[in-house]
């Protein structure tokens, strides 16, 4: 028999969890025998537990009620179901919000559509004639500067083809 000092140490190494496997066989014998005395019955159920699951008795009926306490713990922190009156509600507040938006965009077009001067877009020249001269008279205006504009990339142009003919030489040498 193991001296009750050396069991207490044990243990108190054992809950620590710096016992050894070979400390952890002798409690284990120790709690196996009868014994056991009174302050260690505690011990001795956690030894049973773990090194002789056979000795543990679990009560009648857990699993029903482990399975009703689940039961009425989802019930309880369920979310309300919606029903098919708050759906279909909600589509329909949708639908009319949508329609209400679109409505109200198209009468603010219409609005301020009818407030802009037209003006601008009203034909100038009666005669067709006068037209196609004006006309040919604008794009002659706008090809003028378009060139102008051009004019200074005609020098990277030359520069740009001359490179390229030097590096078709040198290609061509190799």
């Amino acid at each position: 028999m193991i001296e009750e000092k050396k069991i207490e140490q044990l243990l108190a190494a054992f809950y620590k969890g710096d016992t050894t496997p070979r400390e952890e066989e002798l409690l284990a014998q120790f709690f196996s025998s009868n014994e056991v005395s009174e302050k260690w019955h505690t011990d001795r159920d956690v030894f049973a537990a773990i090194y002789d699951p056979s000795r543990i008795s679990i009560p009648a009926g857990i699993s029903e009620r482990l399975e009703l306490a689940i039961d009425k713990h989802m019930e309880e922190t369920a979310l309300p179901s919606r029903s098919k009156v708050s759906i279909t509600r909600k589509f329909y507040i949708t639908i009319i919000s949508t329609a209400a938006a679109a409505i109200l965009c198209i009468g603010l077009f219409f609005y301020f559509d009818r407030r802009i001067n037209r003006d601008f877009i009203a034909d100038t020249y009666t005669n067709p004639e006068e037209a196609a001269i004006a006309a040919e008279q604008a794009l002659l205006f706008i090809s003028a500067k378009l060139n102008q504009g051009l004019a200074p990339l005609e020098k990277v142009k030359n520069n740009v083809d001359k490179t390229n003919e030097i590096l078709n030489e040198n290609l061509k040498l190799y």
